[in-house]
């Protein structure tokens, strides 16, 4: 319970001087550095005050080119952790269009260039994918989480949604799949205190060309890269299960 009151009392504090500086960094700086500075540092305080202990593999991220980072998602802790385990490539989120809503929060969230998706409509959903394929041509990486949402079931991964995957097979880029696994022993989807674990694992798996499909063949992909991804993460969760 103490680890909860500081966490939400701490990063409150935290949250609020990001949205009250993160709107200046972005008028006084064209180039988006302070925007970015501002952003991770935001990621990086959810870690502190939550006192979690991040342990990384990110060897596989490629640095000379824009990728798709495709996560699983287990936990509002997902967005802040792989932002800073993959702080070299710091991409772009696309997340529910809910969180542009939030009071000051929101405004934060498209400062830093984060694409919001509205998944009630399918025409504003399409839209969505083109411009995070605009960020990409544009050089910068993008991440999704192809469950749609938070999963509540730990064990195995849940099913992917091709719209995410149709992205992928659009821009041509290499995907690079990414484990997160203990958030959602931390903080599941439906609770608000932090549970007792600390260790959290986020791991970059090797990038996977996606030149030899095409839109056509999204569901064959999605399959494929879902068994891919499942199997590595029951391996890695089996491996940490009495590691927490």
């Amino acid at each position: 319970m103490i680890r909860t009151i500081w966490f939400y009392f701490s990063f409150l504090l935290t949250t609020l001087y990001v949205c009250i500086f993160m709107p200046i960094a972005a008028a006084l700086d064209s180039t988006g550095k302070m925007v970015r500075y501002f952003g991770l540092f935001w990621c990086k305080s959810a870690r502190f005050c939550s006192q979690i202990r991040l342990i990384t593999d990110t060897d596989n991220i490629p640095t000379d080119t824009p990728v798709i980072f495709v996560a699983n998602h287990q936990s509002q802790f997902d967005i802040p952790l792989s932002s800073v385990a993959l702080e070299k490539a710091l991409p772009a989120f696309m997340a529910k269009k809910s969180l542009q809503s939030l009071p000051l929060l929101g405004r934060c969230f498209r400062l830093f260039g984060n694409i919001s998706v509205d998944r009630s409509n399918r025409r504003a959903a399409m839209e969505s994918l083109e411009t995070a394929a605009a960020t990409i041509r544009n050089g910068r990486s993008v991440i999704i989480f192809p469950e749609g949402t938070r999963q509540e079931q730990l064990e195995e991964l849940g099913e992917f949604k091709t719209g995410a995957i149709m992205l992928a097979l659009k821009a041509g880029v290499p995907i690079v799949p990414v484990l997160i696994e203990g958030t959602g022993d931390i903080l599941p989807k439906g609770r608000i205190s932090l549970g007792t674990r600390k260790n959290v694992y986020i791991t970059a798996l090797k990038p996977i060309s996606t030149e030899e499909y095409t839109v056509k063949q999204r569901n064959e992909f999605s399959d494929m890269l879902r068994e891919h991804m499942n199997q590595k993460y029951m391996e890695m969760r089996a491996c940490h299960k009495n590691q927490a």
